[in-house]
């Protein structure tokens, strides 16, 4: 039988301030969050993955408009490595294009957001849905973390493409490259773009959903090594990443004009990776609420908010007895 992810909350000698400082710090609190799947001994059963989802789901919808824009400013930039790793590959590799040399290094910056806890919309912008989709977040505050988060990457892909633009960091041949991978994205047609992004979104998703079912540092590397490969080397357009590439192109390019970019081109991957990021998660929520809705997994949340509040409340804290 799997082990009771609430125990801590059902025993009545345990402090109310030491509970509440566990189910805020999802790292630290195995009632939240087992570190050790117990159905079977050395993986997590689905509702013990779930557990760990909604604890880091929590965590998100709780942080600060603050954090969330630094945190998603670093993200921004990091991301921006990801783009040099292609360009600086594929043109030691020899190819036109990035292939499958050319892009080996297209993880780099989804794993320094990862490992750093650093907020990336699409990948910790994902896990937020499951609580809203079950009635314990409001529809409200999974917007706001959508926007701050969102903006924040917008600035620091804006502020990395202007840097590798305009300061000496690609050789003559290096450049050329940069210009054509940016210039294929901004010439790819709006249906197009919006189609990959929805398969970028889904292996986004998918690699979130794995990344809380391992338990050491290794097993996500190569998660998030196989499964952004496969984004990269696919021609998948993600949001961040592929929005870098097409600013890059804006800042070199005369006849490339920045704002518009956001319409013609942000826009499609946006909407793409969402739908299909989110898709991914209600399945898995819609698989797991159907078969448990009665589980001791949800008690903690206190009860499902009522259609108002599920709306419109961004106070979640009424729903967390002191």
């Amino acid at each position: 039988m799997a082990r009771d992810a609430n125990l801590a909350y059902d025993d009545p000698g345990k402090d109310e301030d030491e509970a509440e400082k566990e189910r805020k710090a999802p790292e630290e609190s195995l009632d939240n969050a087992p570190s050790e799947g117990s159905t079977i001994r050395d993986f997590f059963s689905f509702e013990e993955i779930f557990a760990r989802v909604l604890s880091v789901a929590d965590h998100e919808l709780e942080a600060s408009n603050r954090y969330l824009f630094w945190s998603g400013l670093g993200a921004g930039g990091a991301i921006g490595l990801t783009f040099l790793a292609r360009v600086v590959f594929a043109d030691s590799a020899h190819e036109e294009t990035p292939g499958l040399l050319g892009n080996l290094l297209y993880p780099v910056g989804f794993l320094i957001i990862v490992l750093g806890r650093y907020q990336l919309f699409t990948e910790n912008t994902l896990t937020p849905v499951v609580l809203v989709l079950t009635k314990l977040a409001s529809v409200a505050n999974l917007a706001r973390l959508w926007l701050v988060v969102l903006v924040a990457n917008m600035v620091g892909a804006v502020a990395v493409a202007a840097l590798l633009a305009y300061f000496d960091v690609f050789n003559p041949p290096r450049l050329k490259l940069a210009i054509d991978i940016g210039r294929h994205a901004y010439e790819t047609a709006w249906f197009d773009i919006f189609s990959k992004a929805i398969i970028a979104g889904w292996i986004v998703a998918a690699m979130v959903w794995l990344i809380h079912a391992c338990k050491d540092t290794m097993s996500r590397i190569a998660i998030v090594w196989f499964l952004m490969y496969l984004v990269g080397v696919g021609g998948f357009f993600h949001v961040i990443t592929s929005s870098v590439e097409v600013f890059f192109l804006a800042f070199r390019e005369a006849d490339v004009d920045l704002l518009p970019l956001l319409p013609q081109f942000v826009l499609p991957v946006l909407l793409g990776n969402t739908i299909g990021g989110v898709t991914f998660v209600a399945v898995l929520n819609y698989a797991l609420f159907a078969e448990h809705k009665d589980s001791k997994l949800f008690e903690r949340y206190g009860d499902r908010l009522d259609w108002r509040d599920w709306l419109f409340g961004i106070d979640k804290t009424s729903r967390h007895p002191r």
